[in-house]
């Protein structure tokens, strides 16, 4: 691939680095291939690196230079995904932190199939990964070295043709089932009448809220006397540390109503919490939240999660994590709707666009409902 620059460098912020990128092409293709030059800890840095380069007036030869390692490329790149979700970045820095560890070392342009290869396989008889993470760190490596590729910083990615092993040693979990029946429901409300979050967990199941959700409300977001749950925020964690969120869009902040039994719960559970907090005594700290330990301190969502494992094994019914709960909820709601507009009040309820409930949840849509979608996509498709 011959490569030219096409504008002047520049300075650029990705995330928490700094960077000096310029324009380019392919020559033999005429594709836009932009490059970066060099990658800093501060502006200061990164602009007294590119008045040294353009002083020194020889673009070319500094993006053939910068290549360096691959856990340098492998870190650049994760620090440059900006326009993802906080719960994809992280997966990216974690992936990111094990490639480093395992091929970091290496000159990126002196990686080779067979260093791949070696460390998939490494990583698979070694009994501490499981394969699912390993799919995901050669997911990971894989895109990376495509957007190398598609740089102009290698000719050619040396992890395109790795595949998976065929055994890999540490067995995976067992998978958790799509969505309980409405008696895999009924049984677990039943095992876990007597826990102390009861209220809660009855309405992420019922409700399908999101674990944020749930985590995040307020008491000063219920009205037990009207019957409503107004969700407006949520609890996420970011590198281990809860960190409050606002509503993930102007859909997700919405009231709901409740039923009279769930709303009598709710109130169970906040005379519950109201010993506690005089068990407590001055060790209390005062959240107003809905979901609190036995001092009214935040619950992380990793031990929310670890509460509900331990739930869902002693009720007996199939294993489902809290985004499987809200699976449920909305699968059922789909089922039983008898017609479009129950459809989009299901979708209210879930804080979900119709057409993405529609889409996500065909499987579940009553045969009246299917019947009206059947005639729209043949109508559509002369369209």
């Amino acid at each position: 691939m011959a490569w030219k620059s096409t504008g002047r460098p520049t300075v650029r912020q990705q995330r928490d680095k700094w960077v000096v990128r310029v324009d380019g092409i392919d020559t033999e293709t005429g594709k836009d291939r932009p490059r970066q030059l060099g990658t800093y800890p501060s502006q200061r840095a990164a602009r007294r690196a590119l008045a040294e380069l353009l002083e020194r007036g020889d673009v070319e030869s500094a993006a053939r230079a910068e290549k360096g390692t691959v856990g340098e490329y492998i870190d650049a790149w994760a620090a440059a995904k900006v326009d993802v979700s906080t719960k994809s970045r992280q997966q990216y820095d974690w992936a990111a932190s094990h490639i480093r560890k395992g091929l970091g070392g290496i000159p990126l342009d002196q990686l080779t199939r067979e260093d791949v290869a070696t460390w998939i396989d490494g990583m698979a008889a070694g009994g501490v990964y499981a394969r699912r993470s390993i799919q995901i760190f050669r997911m990971v490596l894989r895109a990376a070295l495509d957007e190398a590729v598609a740089e102009g910083r290698l000719r050619r990615s040396p992890a395109a043709r790795v595949g998976m092993p065929r055994v890999v040693v540490k067995a995976d979990r067992v998978p958790e089932v799509p969505a309980w029946t409405e008696d895999d429901v009924r049984k677990f409300l039943a095992a876990v009448r007597d826990h102390r979050w009861y209220g809660p967990i009855r309405l992420h199941v019922l409700y399908g809220l999101r674990r944020s959700e749930l985590l995040g409300l307020k008491w000063g977001d219920i009205d037990l006397k009207a019957g409503t749950v107004r969700i407006e925020r949520g609890l996420t964690e970011v590198g281990g540390v809860p960190t409050w969120t606002d509503g993930k869009n102007a859909r997700s902040r919405r009231t709901i109503p409740i039923d009279p039994t769930t709303a009598q719960h709710l109130g169970a559970h906040r005379r519950r919490q109201a010993e506690e907090r005089l068990a407590a005594g001055s060790t209390w700290v005062d959240n107003d939240l809905l979901v609190a330990s036995r001092t009214g301190t935040v619950v992380s969502p990793g031990n929310f999660d670890q509460t509900l494992e331990r739930l869902v094994l002693r009720a007996g019914v199939p294993r489902l994590t809290s985004h499987g709960l809200r699976h449920t909820a909305a699968t059922h709601m789909v089922r039983h709707a008898s017609d479009i507009g129950e459809i989009r009040a299901a979708a209210d309820l879930l804080g979900h666009s119709p057409d993405m409930l529609m889409r996500t949840y065909a499987h579940a849509l009553p045969e009246s409902v299917r019947t009206v979608t059947d005639k729209i996509a043949q109508r559509g498709a002369d369209f």
